[in-house]
């Protein structure tokens, strides 16, 4: 079975949309009680919610930004696979140097099992209700399990399939989202001018959905510039030379300049060499549409929704723009923001 950039865009624009109506009850939380957001960790259950949901059709985390049993599980999993992945693992390498390092191999094949156990029984809650229904819910795990005889496709391998979809959309969504929020409120010019265009075209009595994308091309530009920006780190499988990106290197102005795309719109799915946040080639990334659909949403909502400025009374320049080094690279010191509703509470 190919999962391709044709196949994973049909899983995310309605399950992406349904989540966002409830989402600002945790920001809602923080304005009355007059503190600040940690824009990171409100990110990660937005991003946490809509990845489980497009794969699994399951929501662990609730308007409040509390999180239920089996979630808990599944972020303990989340992180401890982060943390395990980071770290140099000498006998992946030279594997006959393996009985050096007992403990390691221990935490890895104990991390595997959590990780497949938790799986697993999702996955027979799915073929139950399924076998209930006489149907299928278009949900990746769905998808699999649907053409799993037709594919050969063992329960590992979908096990790994469905893992993939998480690792890679959930914090690399959440890292994403954050640098482009710091962009935004260091240069208040760029907030301004989406929020106008969010106005114009959408109102203050109904919320964002997919279908307005086409008509938001600011928007739409201020997610590229941020990734052009602050793009997630990726190696490449051979050492090739291509042309340089004259996007990163020929423009003077300081800051964020989302304009450079409405006088060129340039491609950032792999046809376009000047811009390549998602990789290019056979190898590029086959959730990218997904991943570019949830930034400009989870942006478009938090723009519409809320005014944002930042705390304890900071100046944009002082914002730590550092990078912490990792699998995903966040900011050094987690964006701390404040969030004014500028939609009645009932449309938020």
């Amino acid at each position: 079975m190919e999962i391709g950039a044709q196949t994973v865009p049909n899983f995310s624009l309605t399950s992406i949309k349904e989540n966002f109506p409830s989402c600002g009850g945790e920001v809602i939380s923080t304005y009355k009680i007059g503190k600040s957001l940690i824009v990171k960790s409100y990110l990660g259950s937005v991003a946490f919610n809509n990845i489980t949901r497009i794969t699994f059709g399951k929501q662990f985390v609730n308007s409040e930004g509390m999180i239920d049993e089996q979630g808990k599980e599944f972020k303990s999993i989340m992180d401890n696979g982060i943390k395990l992945g980071g770290s140099l693992a000498i006998p992946e390498h030279i594997p006959w140097l393996w009985w050096f390092f007992p403990l390691e191999e221990e935490a890895f094949t104990k991390h595997g099992e959590r990780r497949d156990r938790l799986t697993r029984a999702i996955m027979e809650e799915h073929i139950a209700a399924r076998m209930k229904s006489g149907g299928t819910k278009q949900h990746f795990v769905d998808i699999l399990l649907m053409h799993q005889k037709q594919y050969d496709l063992s329960d590992d391998s979908i096990i790994g399939l469905l893992w993939d979809m998480i690792t890679a959309g959930m914090d690399t969504a959440t890292s994403s989202v954050e640098w482009a929020m710091a962009e935004i409120i260091k240069n208040p010019r760029v907030q301004q001018k989406v929020q106008q265009e969010l106005d114009s075209i959408i109102g203050y009595e109904r919320v964002l959905t997919e279908p307005d994308f086409s008509n938001l091309p600011y928007l739409r530009n201020v997610a590229k510039e941020a990734l052009r920006l602050h793009p997630q780190p990726h190696s490449c499988s051979l050492t090739k030379q291509i042309q340089m990106s004259k996007l990163a290197v020929t423009t003077s102005q300081k800051g964020p300049t989302p304009e450079r795309f409405l006088e060129e719109d340039v491609d950032m799915k792999g046809h376009d060499y000047r811009l390549l946040p998602f990789g290019a080639g056979r190898r590029a990334c086959p959730g990218a549409q997904l991943g570019l659909n949830l930034m400009t949403s989870m942006l478009g909502h938090l723009l519409h929704h809320f005014s944002w400025a930042l705390a304890n009374g900071l100046n944009p320049g002082e914002i730590d723009m550092s990078e912490n080094p990792g699998l995903v690279t966040y900011m050094r010191t987690p964006l701390e923001a404040i969030a004014t509703p500028r939609l009645p509470v009932c449309i938020v």
